[in-house]
């Protein structure tokens, strides 16, 4: 058997890179692992260097790639950087500054190796698309939704660039699954869940069933949320996550039938919510309508019948003008 003899530098915090790259690069032997022990165990300030480079290993997979990409983008300076502020790691702000060097340098995995699987999937506006994963878990994109999947052998990582997406994840304990949408990021090993990532920035996640962890805020100051089945939160266009809050699971996934469902809301966001699945958006020709209640159940699949039938819920009247617009207006 062939043994690495290199022995690790004198300054722990560049032993504990040292170790660290050997671990989590699946590179430790046996007797390299007894080392390690041996080191760890040998002087407090060893155990404390390994720590810190933990905490900087967790920040940076907490961290958006992004944030990675603009590193990259000015590389050449990179490497003083990370040495000027090795021995600020955990420290404040440097801890943050430094997680992402470190995370350039030795990395999350998706920075170290090639995905193991990679595939962007798109939908057009009004096209709904159910997508089978190599690990057994399934994707259903609604309406104007991009997401771009990547399989590393430690994590599976999907960003969700805009739309809408419900995520039945296949159970891997040792394996976690990532959902990145801009403002929230969303952990699970397996459970079933929705994520909507809407043009304002706005994210909501709903559960349907199992749990998940959703990170909501800047990547320097994450604010945690935990949601276990029926409930639901929302990271606001500022990054502020709400509290955890009930959700009506049959309505906020009601999409998935090709339906959509409004019980008393205001015609203004019903039509916000109808022109996700039009070409041409409908626009309302007075503020005064803005706050009119409807109730009712419509198809995503022909979004035409809604404007068909609600001059018979609402005192309005739709016109359809010659240059294909849609306009209400009042009656």
């Amino acid at each position: 058997m062939t043994t690495n003899k290199q022995k690790p530098p004198d300054d722990p915090h560049d032993a504990a890179a040292h170790w660290f790259t050997r671990e989590h690069g699946g590179l430790m032997t046996p007797d390299e692992r007894r080392m390690f022990e041996a080191w760890r165990q040998a002087d407090v300030r060893h155990e404390q260097a390994y720590q810190e480079m933990m905490r900087v290993w967790s920040m940076a997979k907490a961290t958006p790639d992004a944030v990675f990409e603009n590193i990259l983008d000015r590389r050449p300076g990179w490497t003083s950087v990370m040495a000027s502020r090795r021995r600020v790691l955990g420290v404040g702000a440097g801890a943050a500054c430094c997680a992402a060097a470190a995370a350039v340098l030795m990395g999350p995995e998706r920075w170290l190796h090639a995905p193991e699987f990679s595939e962007r999937y798109l939908t057009r506006r009004g096209e709904r698309r159910r997508v089978d994963l190599p690990d057994g878990s399934m994707l259903t994109l609604n309406t104007d939704s991009v997401a771009q999947v990547r399989f590393y052998r430690s994590e599976r990582h999907v960003r969700l660039e805009q739309g809408e997406v419900f995520f039945a994840v296949a159970s891997a304990l040792d394996r976690p699954f990532m959902v990145d949408a801009g403002l929230a990021a969303v952990t699970v090993t397996g459970t079933a869940f929705n994520v909507r990532r809407d043009p304002d920035h706005q994210v909501s996640v709903v559960v349907e069933s199992g749990s998940v962890e959703v990170a909501g805020g800047r990547w320097w100051n994450r604010d945690v949320r935990r949601l276990t089945a029926r409930q639901a939160v929302q990271v606001d266009r500022s990054a502020v996550a709400s509290e955890v809050f009930p959700a009506d699971v049959n309505v906020a996934m009601a999409w998935r039938q090709g339906k959509v469902v409004f019980d008393a809301t205001s015609l203004e966001a019903i039509v916000a919510e109808i022109n996700r699945y039009r070409t041409r958006p409908i626009q309302l020709q007075s503020a005064s309508l803005r706050q009119l209640r409807v109730a009712g159940v419509f198809s995503t699949d022909d979004p035409d019948a809604f404007l068909d039938v609600l001059p018979s819920l609402a005192p309005v009247t739709v016109l359809r003008l010659p240059d294909g617009r849609t306009m209400i207006t009042p009656r």
